[in-house]
């Protein structure tokens, strides 16, 4: 029988490892209820960090997300645009927008709302335009500026609207330059990555009743990192170009049109060559950032700009099916005529559905034009609704709510 001695120091080694086990449960079971306390303290000194990390970097947490800045992300290349100079201020000739309101003075800010800039010049045929645009292609979801060259008083037919404004100028530079002055003057154009340039001479949007979308939407869905102009409709002579009556861009693409480097205009001057293109003179100035005072010069600008914008790497995109129709269109349609006209559009007019905009002034079809025009306005259709689907969440309370039709205070 082994002695007892043994068996005492036995069981005070069993006694002391039950001990050791029940002070370790003992100071795990007390860690954990420390550290269940502390869930609270922890949760709320990390919200407070994350809170102060996202007003450190100026962003609001009760800002929707067209308020937010979203930085200069889109400015183009060196290689391609500059240098980007900084405008002069001087007086404003319209009031801003409130969506960039409170950020005049913030150089970081860039609203995520589509700036649209439309021309006008008064003609009935113009004015019948603009009341069918004001009737059904405004909304909530983009800043609208007008543009009024010459003597007009269309400025009594524009909504009363946080989104809307308009400025006078004197009849000149036409359509293209027009919009660089404005979009260069006060750098308003740094304030936006998303632009729409059209003018008076087109009727829309039209769409059928199983198809109604954003308008705007439509065209800008169409810009990419590799496409950089989106447009009704390809002219073929005298070299393919993107027809202006309606542009799409965005910062990039502004940019090489605004202000394309010396490379670039030194190379696409290479891929022009000596050839005539007449009646449209040769390149002048590259880009659309001067005044033409010439018909042909301002048509120059036009039809020069597509390549500039090609010679910089990027693709164009005219909405029109035909376009669509062939991988190698540009090529084909060398040589070939302006699709704008009645029986010009491989036989027959251009359809308003096929690029939702239509030009008005060119013989297309009359009857086609006066139904729609007659049936949109008895449907009642507008772009609120559907521009607001497509922008969820873009517009402002200030911005929502029905327009009125009245005039608008200009400041100049």
């Amino acid at each position: 029988m082994p002695p007892r001695p043994k068996k005492v120091r036995h069981r005070a080694r069993s006694r002391t490892r039950r001990d050791r086990g029940s002070r370790r449960r003992y100071t795990m079971v007390s860690l954990l209820t420390q550290t269940k306390a502390r869930i609270p303290w922890l949760t709320a000194i990390g919200s407070l960090c994350l809170i102060w990390s996202l007003w450190s970097l100026g962003i609001g947490l009760n800002t929707t997300p067209s308020q937010r800045p979203s930085g200069h992300v889109g400015s183009a290349p060196a290689a391609v645009a500059g240098p980007i100079p900084v405008a002069t201020p001087t007086v404003p000739k319209f009031h801003p927008f409130d969506s960039i309101r409170d950020h005049l003075d913030d150089s970081d800010f860039v609203s995520d709302r589509p700036l649209i800039l439309y021309a006008f010049f008064e003609t009935e045929l113009a004015r019948t335009n603009l009341e069918f645009f004001l009737r059904h292609a405004i909304h909530n979801e983009a800043d609208f500026l007008f543009i009024l060259n010459g003597e007009t008083d269309a400025e009594s037919l524009l909504p009363v609207a946080g989104n809307v404004r308009f400025l006078h100028r004197e009849n000149d530079c036409f359509d293209l330059g027009a919009f660089a002055e404005v979009l260069t003057t006060n750098d308003l154009y740094k304030k936006y990555n998303k632009y729409i340039m059209m003018n008076s001479s087109i009727r829309g949007p039209f769409f059928p009743y199983w198809a109604t979308d954003c308008w705007s939407e439509r065209y800008l869905s169409k810009i990419t990192a590799d496409t950089k102009l989106v447009g009704m409709t390809m002219n073929c002579v005298p070299r393919v170009h993107v027809q202006s009556m309606i542009w799409a861009t965005d910062r990039v693409g502004l940019e090489v049109l605004l202000f394309p480097s010396e490379a670039l205009i030194a190379k696409y001057k290479d891929v022009l060559g000596d050839r005539d293109h007449k009646p449209v003179p040769k390149m002048k100035v590259p880009g659309i950032n001067s005044c033409p005072h010439d018909y042909w010069d301002a048509v120059a600008i036009e039809v020069y700009a597509t390549g500039l914008l090609q010679t910089a790497g990027y693709k164009v995109d005219p909405i029109m099916i035909a376009y669509h129709s062939s991988t190698h269109y540009e090529q084909e349609c060398q040589g070939g005529h302006d699709v704008q006209g009645h029986g010009r559009y491989y036989g027959m007019d251009i359809h308003p559905y096929d690029t939702i905009f239509i030009k008005t002034n060119r013989g297309n079809d009359p009857l086609v034009l006066k139904m729609l025009t007659e049936w949109t306005d008895q449907w009642g259709y507008t772009s609120f609704e559907s521009c607001k689907k497509a922008y969820a969440g873009g517009a402002t309370a200030e911005t929502r709510g029905e327009v009125t039709k009245a005039g608008m205070v200009n400041v100049a």
